[in-house]
C-alpha cells in the first residue's frame, strides 16, 4: 500500500472539516427555526393575533420543511464520516442540501412578506405609503398613533415591525451558511490536483505514448 502524498492528506483532513461544519450548520439551522417560532409568538401576542390567523400558524408549514431539508445536511456529514476515503459525490451532496436550505429559507421570507401584504402591513417605502393611506381611514386613533409612534422606529418610513423583517433579522442573526460554503469549495480544490501536477501528470503521458509505441520511437531515433 503506497504511502499517501502530501495532497491526499490536506484533502482528507479539508474532507473531515467539512462534516464538522456540515453538523454545526444543522444545528444552528435547528437552533434559529425555534428562535424564529419563539419570536413569532411574541410578535402574535403583541399584535394580539390569538383569535384570527397567527403569523406563527402562516409560516408552519415553510418552518417545517426548513427544519427537514436542513437536518440532510447532517446525514450528508454522517455519509462523510463513514466513508473511508474523500469523495467528489459527498461534497456535491453536501452543496446540493446547502442549497435547497438556503432556498428554504428565502421561501420562508417570502411567506411572511405574504403573510404581511395579506393582513395590511405591506413593507419598503411603498409599503410604507400605503399603510399610511390605508390608516388614514381607520378611526381607532389609538391603533394609528400606535403605528406611527416611536415602538415602530420613527414614523411610515421608519416602519420596520412585519413579519417579513422579523424573519430577516432572526436568520440573519442566528444562522450564517458562508462558512459552510467557504469549507464546501475548500474541501472540493483540495480534492483537485493543483496546476502543477496537471502538467505533470500530462508530461508523464506523453512521455509513456513516445516510449510505449515502437513506431514513435523509430520516428524518433531515425
Amino acid at each position: 500500500m503506497g504511502k499517501p502524498d502530501n495532497r491526499s492528506i490536506a484533502a482528507e483532513k479539508e474532507f473531515a472539516s467539512l462534516a464538522q461544519v456540515l453538523v454545526e450548520s444543522a444545528n444552528d439551522a435547528a437552533h434559529c427555526l425555534k428562535v424564529l417560532k419563539k419570536n413569532l409568538t411574541e410578535y402574535d401576542s403583541r399584535h394580539g393575533n390569538r383569535f384570527r390567523g397567527t403569523a406563527k400558524s402562516y409560516l408552519r408549514s415553510d418552518i417545517r420543511n426548513a427544519k427537514d431539508v436542513s437536518a440532510e445536511l447532517q446525514h450528508v456529514a454522517h455519509k462523510i464520516n463513514k466513508s473511508h476515503k474523500c469523495s467528489k459525490k459527498e461534497i456535491a451532496s453536501a452543496r446540493k442540501h446547502m442549497n435547497a436550505t438556503s432556498n428554504a429559507l428565502d421561501i420562508l421570507k417570502t411567506t411572511a412578506r405574504n403573510y404581511d401584504e395579506k393582513h395590511g402591513h405591506a413593507t419598503g417605502v411603498k409599503g410604507a405609503i400605503k399603510n399610511a393611506v390605508d390608516g388614514s381611514h381607520d378611526n381607532d386613533i389609538n391603533a394609528r398613533a400606535d403605528y406611527h409612534g416611536d415602538h415602530h422606529h420613527g414614523g411610515i418610513l421608519g416602519s420596520s415591525d412585519t413579519v417579513e423583517e422579523l424573519v430577516k433579522t432572526t436568520l440573519r442573526n442566528n444562522l450564517n451558511l458562508s462558512v459552510l460554503i467557504y469549507q464546501i469549495n475548500t474541501a472540493e480544490k483540495a480534492m483537485s490536483p493543483s496546476i502543477v501536477e496537471k502538467a505533470k501528470e500530462a508530461m508523464h503521458g506523453v512521455k509513456e505514448k513516445l516510449t510505449g509505441d515502437p513506431t514513435r520511437r523509430h520516428s524518433i531515433t531515425s
